[in-house]
């Protein structure tokens, strides 16, 4: 028997895949043609095209071995070779690829671009509705995402060649014994079971092989299995989140295996396009635009000879150092056919002297210097004029909020008589010092930290910097990020640094100037002034700020005119934040390399339309002044935008489909960039924006677009709620039968309780299909992917129900329960991306129950809101009673159907009235508590699982982990859905509490803060009195661990130890839980989270270093929506042996002992010599762990 699961054969798919047929032409030695060079770093090819008809006569695909030059002419005497020695009239000669700067110069054409619009050129030549090109050659792979012809995303493999051609080749001439290439596709199409072999890398495939070659299989079933690993790794590590369209075109040399593209189709599902000679695509793409330009009057054609090419060398003169700005660039000069030319450097400077296309330096500018010089020099104080009062020095990292406000930090400080130093440069030191995967900006903010604590200052500015004044209607307030907000708890765990060192204030706006008075107060007393001397001090630095903002803007209004008055210019807005598109730490020269090309670079908020519409509930502060931006950009013909993101942005998971939406078919460039980003790839994209932009004002004509209407809106009562119908006027009662409410899953129990709940109401319910790993790959069809996994569970569960259940029908409207937030976190964004994309679908009888956390989800109504919460407390319980079954019972699978079976009484119960379900609740715990056990609770350690509240409690998404410990004899205890409702509550109250505080007692009776403050210890009475009664029933059962409750205590001890509850998240509760869960005697901690959650990675980032200085088991994981990976399972591994050896009295701390960390995540207990620790796999660059003794 094979050890192997299987694929279906390729039979099932071959309708999916389309060959467009071959256009090859004679060779006519009357016409004209162009010359094609697509040099590569690995292979150069070249083609001879027939300027008129676009037909290749002749071509070459040749190896690069390191030389482009020795390359590209031997692919020009084999061109010779096929035209029997006649020598073609070349009137244009064009090059791309990685080469092309080098191929330019050697060839002496202007025609240099890049093969992002090459490939796209090439390829909608074929297929002109394409809008995704999968090219995998040899050792290279790319993607690109295409949007009205435009490419819009890009990707490309890095060091690991596991997704291309090589990878094929070597794994198949191995064991297999298949030295021809080309062989390996029909051997594969003879399979009828291709084996699943899953995304190995070629160091450990070939395990794979031998494994499956010694049970028997089949050599066409191993072939065809590689195939499919091919194409896994491929769509996992080159395209990974990112979208996949419906019209793809796969071409690159691996592409003429008849076998890959029924891979695809098998994989992605959908059809599959093969072009003619589409390994050719790059050299033909750059000889169809070298036409196009030809035509278009910006190019001119000349004369080429391949037997003069044949005979040219370069040589390499002195270089130099280029002076023209900071970065110092080294230039060479090249000799070709008589000519110099200088080669080289970070920008355009001197291809545009090359090429011959003039910059005039006056009118060309970056903007985002201006806005630098006006933050940072005209609107701070002057160097020399501050009257120093005290000897303590006050570092401030150039990072984050200090890009708005430094006008108000600067005159704050200098008006106190503080002297203030900001960092200067990037420390790796720094950097090395993060507990978690943080995003690009924070990475520098470390790095910043690190440089003053090495210039030796008294203290450190690290404002927590929460919100601004919106630029939205309330209730939309205009808050930061949570890792913005969160940096100096990071910092302080992450460095050590005791509180004194920091300055702290809150710095929030939404309220007013005036909100954040107090907190500079309190900070001029810890620098050693008066209340008095800090509020002036505010005050002066309020006003400074305020100055800088009316100076700015008035510079906004003159760039405007000036881009209006000159519609024949082109000018480009950056978009993204102050703290990563102005600032040279982070934007990696991308203003410059845009204004080499002779282009105006202005700053977003320079330019913003604070007036405009934009996405509903956009709470974030500068999203808010982006998407006002993209509305401006959109509005002027000559403005276009560059938005610069960075990996694992998550606001940018959802403003960047606002973007799209809002575009239109206006073309716009996304920059994704972090410290590895390479330069020459941001070249490339830049280049093919700049040519994207160019042909469009040439060529489209721009087309009315659809508005966007909304059929139904929800309207709150005070019971429930009203469906309304927008085009009839019609306000429907959710109860009414053609209304039905569709639930998200909350793990099985909660999900099944709320809607036996919701129909005890009379509300027509039912509840999503549960996730599993098809879901984010369903979700990704319609999404880009970079959204957070919960959006995509939930989403791919909507797509899976409706294709069953079509929203079409006139008689039946459904309504998503979607729950939402005020921000920082993304959840509030999932109601507006499901409602256009429900549009894009065609989806009409749809709309969206959204309830907030703000409001702890009662929008339904106090009766409704009473029934869900027994319905969550039971599902709540209900889950520890079946983990707890499973670690103890006997007969794990007798105490199961017991569990199963009571659970459908007790549902029956709620459904009937409060006392039923009591009644019947006693009787079921009895039963559980009956159930024989061999072991109890007190014999087994427990793990407390916290984190963010969708994947802890959805089964597919936390499942793995709890398995897992549950088959190592670890309780895993998964913090419940109402743990995060009590947090909502808290919450609520805080803000409730702040009201007070901030609008006086009079104001605050008088506007009804008293009776709403009332209603709410009311409120908290019933529900903790129902909570406390079915806590008490399943404390009998001996199946459900404890864990602590009071959510006023816990926040209220840990608030100075991780972080303050003015970050209102789980960042907030899940290390205040886990810190008090360690305390009364669990064993470890799990924080799961989403991939890329900032929630997750702030809550790891403050917890971790605490937990590991006390000695405490700690395992941060991430969700992205598949099973783990072998590393995090060897991770996992070694938690589990650290859980289980752990004992609280035999803590200790890092300094007592030498081997104790061996992981930024995971720390190791019990002696040295029975310790697991994780070495890494070198083979490729991902690092993966392997546990050893």
């Amino acid at each position: 028997k094979l050890g192997f699961k299987s694929f279906d054969s390729f039979e099932q798919v071959r309708d999916k895949v389309n060959y467009v047929p071959s256009r090859r032409g004679l060779f006519d030695p009357d016409a004209e043609y162009v010359l094609g060079v697509d040099g590569g770093s690995t292979t150069t090819k070249v083609a001879l095209v027939n300027r008129a008809t676009l037909e290749i006569v002749a071509e070459h695909y040749g190896r690069t071995h390191g030389d482009p030059i020795a390359a590209v002419k031997n692919c020009l005497r084999k061109v010779q070779t096929q035209l029997d020695g006649a020598e073609p009239r070349i009137t244009l000669a064009a090059t791309t690829g990685s080469s092309r700067e080098l191929l330019g110069v050697f060839l002496e054409t202007p025609a240099v671009y890049n093969e992002i619009i090459a490939h796209t050129v090439g390829t909608t030549f074929f297929q002109s509705k394409v809008d995704t090109i999968f090219e995998i050659g040899g050792q290279d792979a790319k993607y690109v995402l295409i949007n009205n012809g435009v490419p819009i995303d890009y990707a490309m493999n890095e060091a690991c060649s596991a997704g291309t051609g090589s990878f094929l080749e070597e794994s198949a001439a191995g064991d297999l014994n298949i030295k021809a290439a080309q062989d390996i596709g029909p051997i594969a199409l003879n399979s009828k079971r291709p084996l699943k072999f899953g995304e190995h890398c070629s160091a450990f495939i070939n395990s794979d092989i031998r494994k499956a070659i010694t049970q028997g299989a089949r050599q066409e079933d191993i072939v065809a299995g590689l195939v499919f690993s091919i194409v896994a790794n491929y769509l996992n590590r080159v395209v990974g989140n990112r979208k996949i369209g419906e019209h793809i075109v796969l071409q690159g040399g691996v592409a003429k295996n008849e076998a890959v593209p029924l891979a695809f189709a098998h994989m992605t599902g959908k059809t599959i396009t093969v072009p003619p000679d589409p390994e050719l695509m790059g050299c033909f793409g750059v000889a169809r635009l070298a036409v196009q330009k030809l035509d278009d009057g910006l190019l001119k054609a000349g004369s080429w000879s391949i037997a003069t090419l044949l005979g040219e060398e370069i040589t390499y003169g002195k270089s130099f150092t280029c002076k023209a700005c900071d970065n110092s660039c080294n230039i060479r000069r090249l000799n070709v056919g008589g000519h110099r030319y200088p080669f080289g450097g970070r920008c355009s400077l001197y291809t545009n002297m090359r090429k011959k296309r003039a910059t005039n330096d006056d009118s060309i500018r970056d903007l985002t210097v201006v806005r630098t010089q006006m933050m940072f020099e005209e609107h701070a104080p002057k160097p020399g004029s501050l009257t120093v009062r005290t000897d303590k020095v006050v570092g401030v990292p150039v990072a984050f909020s200090v890009h708005s406000l430094w006008p108000l930090y600067s005159w704050y400080f200098h008006a106190l008589g503080v002297r203030t130093v900001l960092s200067e440069k990037v420390s790796a030191e720094g950097i090395a010092r993060q507990e978690s995967n943080y995003c690009f900006p924070v990475e520098i903010a470390h790095g910043a930290v690190q440089d003053l604590l090495d210039r030796g200052v008294d203290y450190l500015f690290l404002p927590h910097f929460r919100d601004m004044p919106s630029e939205e209607e309330a209730p939309v307030h205009a808050c930061v990020c949570p890792l913005t907000q969160g940096l100096p708890f990071l910092i302080r765990q992450a460095f050590g640094l005791d509180d004194a060192k920091i300055l702290r204030p809150l710095v929030s706006f939404n309220h007013g100037w005036d909100a954040s008075r107090p907190a500079f107060e309190e900070l001029a007393l810890q620098l050693g002034f008066t209340r008095g001397e800090g509020a002036r001090a505010y005050g002066l630095g309020v006003a400074a700020y305020q100055e800088f903002l009316r100076a700015y803007r008035k510079k906004g209004q003159e760039v405007l005119a000036e881009i209006r008055a000159n519609p024949d210019t082109l000018y480009v807005a950056l978009l993204g934040r102050p703290y990563n598109a102005f600032t040279r730490d982070a934007n990696m020269g991308i203003p410059r390399k845009i204004t080499s090309q002779g282009v105006t670079v202005v700053p977003f908020d320079m330019i913003y339309d604070p007036e405009s519409e934009i996405f509903s509930n956009n709470y974030w502060y500068y999203g808010q002044q982006d998407m006002k931006a993209v509305n401006r950009v959109k509005e002027i013909p000559n403005l276009y935008l560059t938005w610069i993101s960075n990996f694992s942005c998550a606001p940018d998971s959802f403003l960047l489909h606002y973007v799209r939406w809002m575009m239109g078919q206006k073309p716009y460039l996304v920059l994704e960039i972090d410290s590895h980003t390479a330069d020459a790839g941001l070249d490339t994209r830049v280049e093919a924006f700049l040519d994207i932009v160019e042909s469009y004002r040439r060529h489209v004509k721009p087309i009315k677009e659809k508005p966007f209407q909304r059929r139904y809106d929800i309207v709150a009562k005070k019971e429930f709620c009203d469906v309304v119908d927008n085009l009839t006027g019609e306000r429907i009662d959710i109860r009414d039968p053609r209304v039905t409410l569709v639930w998200p899953s909350m793990g099985q129990y909660s999900v099944e309780a709320v809607q036996t709940a919701a129909t005890k109401q009379g509300i027509r319910s039912v509840h999503l299909p549960l996730p599993d790993v098809h879901s984010t790959q369903l979700a990704r069809t319609v999404a880009s992917g970079k959204e957070c996994i919960p959006s995509l569970l939930v989403l791919g569960s909507i797509l899976k129900f409706f294709a069953e259940h079509p929203p079409n029908r006139a008689d039946e409207i459904f309504v998503v329960f979607v729950p939402s937030t005020l921000g920082p976190c993304r959840t509030g964004q999932y109601h507006v991306l499901y409602e256009r994309l429900f549009d894009e679908m065609g989806w009409k009888n749809i709309t969206q129950l959204v309830c907030g956390a703000e409001n702890s989800y009662r929008e339904m109504g106090p009766m409704f809101t009473r029934d869900v919460w027994r319905a969550l407390v039971l599902g709540d319980f209900f889950t520890d009673a079946r983990v707890g079954i499973k670690l103890l019972a006997k007969d794990v699978e007798a105490g199961l159907a017991t569990h199963a079976r009571v659970w459908a009484r007790v549902r029956r119960a709620l459904g009937l009235s409060a006392k039923a379900l009591m009644a019947e609740l006693a009787k079921a715990t009895a039963e559980l508590a009956a159930i024989p056990r061999w072991r109890t609770l007190e014999d087994v350690k427990k793990v407390l699982i916290v984190g963010e509240i969708y994947v802890r409690r959805d089964d597919f998404s936390v499942e793995e982990i709890v398995e897992f410990l549950i088959s190592k004899g670890v309780y895993p205890k998964v913090s419940g859905t109402t743990e995060w409702l009590s947090y909502t509550d808290y919450a609520r109250h805080y803000l409730m509490r702040d009201r007070r505080k901030r609008d006086g007692m009079l104001k605050w009776v008088r506007e009804g803060g008293l009776l709403e403050e009332a209603w709410f210890y009311v409120e908290e009475l019933w529900k903790g009195s129902v909570e406390h009664k079915i806590a008490l029933l399943f404390a009998s059962t001996g199946l459900c661990v404890e864990v602590p409750t009071d959510i006023d205590r816990i926040i209220d001890e840990s608030k100075n130890v991780f972080v303050t509850p003015d970050i209102e998240s789980e960042a907030t509760i899940s290390p205040a839980v886990a810190a008090a869960a360690m305390k009364e005697g669990f064993s470890g901690v799990a924080i799961i989270a989403p991939f890329g959650c900032l929630i997750g990675r702030l809550a790891e980032g403050v917890y971790a270093p605490w937990a590991k200085s006390r000695g405490y088991p700690v395992i941060a994981l991430e969700n992205d929506g598949q099973r783990y990976p072998p590393n995090i399972i060897a991770r996992m591994e070694v938690f589990a042996h650290n859980v289980l050896r752990f004992e609280p009295d035999r803590a200790v701390l890092p300094s007592e002992r030498d081997d104790a960390v061996v992981s930024p995540i995971l720390w190791h207990h019990g002696p040295s010599s029975a310790e697991i620790h994780v070495d890494n796999c070198a083979t490729c660059g991902s690092g993966c762990a392997q546990p050893r003794r």
